[in-house]
């Protein structure tokens, strides 16, 4: 079970609201590349983040396998003075897992929790962007 695709899957109904690289929309794992971050101008547009797990535990019952796996997606965007577009943005990034454990497509499992806190501020090393981000928990069980 992989909680990265299966955010990557679901963040597909945001597409159209972020930035674009190499003709996809600007979603990236981990980080983002240099190439994109360092373009001239700027994107006006957000971008996404899914970062790596911060927690990944083991949930076994007698019947039962799966993992806890506790996920931040950040979203970035050019300053600008207002951050009303990224807060748009990740306020529909939280809609989309809170709550709806049944819309999430897990290869090898299903979703039984979907908890989603943010967003929050984000830190930026680079002063051109500001940041915001959801923390999502998944309770993901072996099918």
């Amino acid at each position: 079970m992989n909680s990265t695709a299966t955010i990557f899957a679901r963040l597909a109904a945001v597409a159209s609201s972020l930035a674009t690289w190499n003709g996809q929309p600007a979603i990236f794992n981990e980080a983002a590349p240099d190439d994109f971050l360092s373009q001239e101008p700027k994107p006006s547009k957000p971008f996404l983040i899914i970062a790596v797990p911060t927690r990944d535990d083991p949930m076994e019952t007698l019947t039962e396998t799966g993992r806890l796996i506790v996920q931040d997606v950040r979203g970035y965007q050019r300053r600008t003075g207002s951050a009303a577009q990224l807060d748009a943005l990740m306020r529909q990034v939280r809609d989309l897992f809170h709550n709806r454990p049944g819309d999430l497509v897990v290869t090898g499992g299903k979703c039984d929790v979907a908890r989603v806190t943010g967003p929050v501020q984000s830190p930026t090393t680079d002063e051109a962007y500001t940041g915001r981000r959801v923390t999502i928990r998944l309770d993901l069980v072996n099918t």
